[in-house]
């Protein structure tokens, strides 16, 4: 495994610790959000460092080089960039559906006096519209590159 797993997973750690230190140490809403960092660095840490490890033993090279020879070679499998492909178009389109049906609900409930959210109307509008947007332009750039 390559030596840059080792120092990722040490610094998400030296992160996650330096969080979970500013969270004992904070008072108030300032300390419940550095204890969620402090957990999400300490866990990513040491699960990274925890794969680093374990194969890093010699027991597991062999397993290790034909595991990431497969991974090379499923990376490059044109079926498989086909379909990462539409995976990524589908997830981009149920994305602009569920902030659309979102936007809508907003607005009904904003309109019936159930919760007040106009500026998160227009957040959700204005993040549609770019996402929208974003698409077309990203789309047309790769198909004038290729």
């Amino acid at each position: 495994m390559k030596k840059n797993v080792l120092w990722i997973s040490l610094c998400y750690l030296a992160a996650g610790l330096l969080c979970a230190l500013a969270a004992a140490l904070a008072e108030g809403k300032a300390s419940g959000l550095l204890a969620g960092f402090a957990g999400a660095g300490i866990g990513a840490g040491g699960v990274l460092l925890w794969k680093y490890v374990y194969w890093s033993r010699p027991q597991n090279a062999p397993r290790y080089r034909e595991r990431a020879q497969r991974e090379r070679i499923e990376q490059k499998d044109e079926r498989n960039e086909r379909l990462r492909d539409k995976a990524g178009r589908y997830t981009y389109l149920l994305g602009l559906l569920v902030l659309a049906l979102a936007d809508v609900t907003f607005a009904i409930l904003d309109a019936t006096g159930a919760y007040e959210c106009k500026g998160l109307i227009l957040f959700s509008g204005f993040l549609l519209l770019f996402l929208y947007i974003a698409g077309i332009v990203i789309y047309r750039r790769l198909k004038a590159h290729y």
